[in-house]
């Protein structure tokens, strides 16, 4: 049964933990050598930069987003830019993606290869619904910067000089360091979260917050505000 808000219905997420997942992530074998590619293309550097900062990414939103066709997919994965897993989701398999060590030596990233082979589900599903605002989010403003940030959020977004923290709630965090935090962030904080009842308990420290369901990163968005503790558009 679908529940309403405001005007809209609410559906059930695509990232939603109620589906059957499993993570099979692609191990690398030592010795890795990273090879001697260089960047190529403005693109390329700020795709790569925006998937370190995160950590993973989906085919589709990189199309959205960097607008890599398939060809230059294959490449970086060829010169060990990329590295592509598979997140099964019911009967289907989706290819997900994480920097290759050639991408994380040019970068200097601070991930490590292989560091993918902890992540949880709802970790990776974290990070595949903060690059689909990203790619909503581009869709109405071009000029953004992605940038990492600490436990529980998944990232920034940089518009101008106006920084939003974005906390993506998926699963049993840790509620109380998820409070401890929320306390401490004095930067504004976008939401996001596949029903309004898994935020229902964070609400006292999300008063000044907007947030989206994962069904809204499907078209133009309008964001939710509390108003008298009840989040309406």
């Amino acid at each position: 049964m679908e529940k309403q808000h405001g005007d809209r219905a609410e559906a059930r997420s695509p990232f939603s933990l109620t589906h059957e997942w499993m993570f099979v992530p692609t191990i690398l074998s030592e010795p890795i050598s990273a090879g001697y590619a260089p960047i190529r293309l403005p693109m390329e550097e700020i795709g790569l930069q925006a998937i370190g900062q995160i950590g993973c990414i989906g085919s589709v939103q990189m199309t959205r987003l960097f607008h890599w066709r398939r060809h230059q997919v294959r490449r970086m994965l060829a010169e060990k830019k990329l590295v592509q897993h598979e997140l099964k989701k019911n009967k289907n398999t989706i290819p997900i993606f994480t920097l290759g060590p050639r991408s994380i030596q040019l970068l200097k990233s601070g991930q490590s290869v292989n560091s993918w082979s902890h992540w949880d589900i709802p970790s990776v599903l974290s990070k595949l619904v903060f690059f689909q605002f990203a790619a909503a989010l581009h869709e109405k403003q071009k000029g953004f910067q992605i940038l990492p940030a600490a436990s529980p959020f998944t990232g920034k977004v940089q518009i101008g000089d106006l920084l939003r923290y974005i906390l993506v709630v998926r699963g049993n965090s840790d509620m109380t360091a998820t409070e401890r935090e929320l306390r401490r962030c004095s930067q504004p904080i976008i939401v996001i979260t596949e029903n309004l009842e898994e935020v229902s308990l964070l609400n006292p420290l999300l008063a000044s917050a907007r947030l989206l369901l994962d069904t809204d990163l499907r078209e133009d968005y309008t964001f939710f505000r509390q108003q008298n503790g009840i989040w309406q558009r």
